[in-house]
């Protein structure tokens, strides 16, 4: 899903076609993430600016926001240097990430990576 998620991205879908969903009936699952490294453990310092939205272990709280959890780190930070420097349009995101600093995103991406992803509540 994370290359037809960056295909949404750039062909700049709106946020509610980024939200992750679960698979149709009948299609494969992907194989689980790679376990965490020990050094993700470490909640970031920011995490509260994300947690109203995003959840803190990354499952969107609200419909049309994407889940951030299980998401690749590089492309966590890339999206969130993104909006900070406004190559990356989002009104909240971008006023959000301008009160980050360069660490805060790396442990931002961090964390959110090392979490789990978005699981169906019948699968929790």
């Amino acid at each position: 899903m994370k290359p037809l998620l960056v295909a949404a991205i750039a062909l700049g879908l709106p946020a509610a076609a980024l939200a992750q969903t679960s698979p149709p009936a009948g299609s494969p699952r992907l194989p689980p993430a790679a376990a965490p490294s020990p050094v993700a453990a470490a909640k970031p310092a920011q995490l509260g600016l994300c947690v109203a939205c995003h959840g803190e272990n990354g499952t969107a709280r609200q419909p049309g926001t994407p889940h951030l959890g299980g998401q690749d780190e590089a492309y966590l930070a890339l999206a969130l240097n993104a909006y900070r420097d406004g190559s990356r349009k989002a009104a909240a995101m971008n006023a959000i990430s301008n009160a980050l600093q360069p660490d805060d995103i790396e442990a931002l991406a961090r964390w959110y990576a090392s979490q789990p992803g978005f699981r169906p509540p019948a699968e929790r």
